[in-house]
């Protein structure tokens, strides 16, 4: 029995080998990045060098390979494709990076990261990151987890970011630049978390939330639980990529910070209003981003959602 069960797994990963290699998938690892190769092109690729703050994923791209994120763009270069950054923690900048340096004020420091893939191609990267001013201790601990799907037969495919954050060291004071209306308000204040620099290509892509809202009808509202960009790519073929917002997370759901002509776009979660979090507590942001061929369809993203907070359930109940 024991050594049909054993050539009957060895046949499952020949068939999964047989068609990875129809498809031309393939892992490429280097010391701080992995990523996903179809037919010499980047899927995606997740970038953890410890030696740098704030770990991003870049490129983002279509299953054929149509890149679109941006990294450090000239006008911002501290955009950093997909990635999450606060603004300010206790008053110190995290967000904003030294030209010469490359690091903020504040400190997103990567203290590990655990790396796994698998022979279906996703993957899950589990990390923890500890956000301090420089040589200081640590006020804000974050252990992430990022679960890459395999990717889908209708060239979708998925990432599932789940953050949870932890005041290590007193109270920490989540805040972000004011927005209009408020003591010291700036017309673009109200950033900061999770963000997608998309690629100078895609800025004339449309935006669309989920409530139908578009162009700059879409820019702070709150209600929708995702948003979406697509078009044509350079090579004429229809794309797009969209983030989903989780109804766990807190102030769900959240306003949209967008700003079409980067193109950037961002559940803004203390767009209102800062957020502290007391020492020893904890809360957790869960996200999905979707990648996908053909323009945004606000069917197939209401159903995306429909399983990203299905799924997410049964893994709560899981445990």
């Amino acid at each position: 029995m024991k050594v049909c069960v054993y050539s009957a797994i060895l046949l499952s990963l020949a068939a999964l080998s047989s068609v990875a290699e129809e498809k031309g998938l393939k892992w490429k690892k280097g010391e701080d990045t992995v990523a996903l190769m179809k037919e010499g092109e980047i899927v995606w690729q997740h970038n953890h060098d410890k030696s740098r703050d704030k770990p991003c994923i870049h490129p983002l791209a279509t299953m054929d390979g149509e890149v679109l994120t941006s990294f450090r763009p000239a006008d911002h270069v501290w955009h950093r494709a997909l990635w999450f950054s606060w603004k300010f923690i206790n008053g110190l900048n995290y967000w904003e990076e030294d030209k010469q340096t490359l690091l903020s004020e504040g400190r997103t420091e990567i203290k590990q990261v655990e790396v796994e893939t698998n022979a279906d191609y996703s993957a899950e990267i589990d990390m923890v990151l500890s956000y301090h001013p420089p040589q200081e201790d640590e006020i804000l601990s974050e252990k992430r987890r990022l679960r890459f799907g395999a990717p889908r037969s209708n060239g979708w495919y998925a990432i599932d970011w789940t953050s949870t954050f932890t005041a290590t060291g007193g109270d920490a004071r989540l805040g972000r630049t004011p927005i209009t209306g408020q003591p010291g308000g700036k017309s673009w204040g109200g950033y900061a978390g999770l963000s997608l620099r998309m690629a100078k290509q895609t800025k004339h892509w449309p935006m669309i939330d989920s409530k139908g809202n578009k162009g700059s009808g879409i820019n702070r509202k709150r209600g929708a639980v995702w948003m979406g960009a697509s078009g044509s790519t350079p090579e004429g073929k229809e794309a797009g990529v969209a983030i989903l917002d989780h109804p766990s997370n807190m102030r769900h759901p959240s306003p949209w910070y967008a700003i079409p002509k980067m193109p950037f776009f961002s559940p803004a979660l203390l767009y209102y209003e800062p957020f502290t979090l007391k020492q020893g507590e904890s809360f957790t942001l869960k996200y999905r981003i979707v990648v996908h061929p053909g323009k945004t369809d606000k069917a197939a993203l209401d159903k995306e959602w429909e399983k990203f907070i299905n799924s997410a359930i049964r893994l709560e109940n899981e445990k």
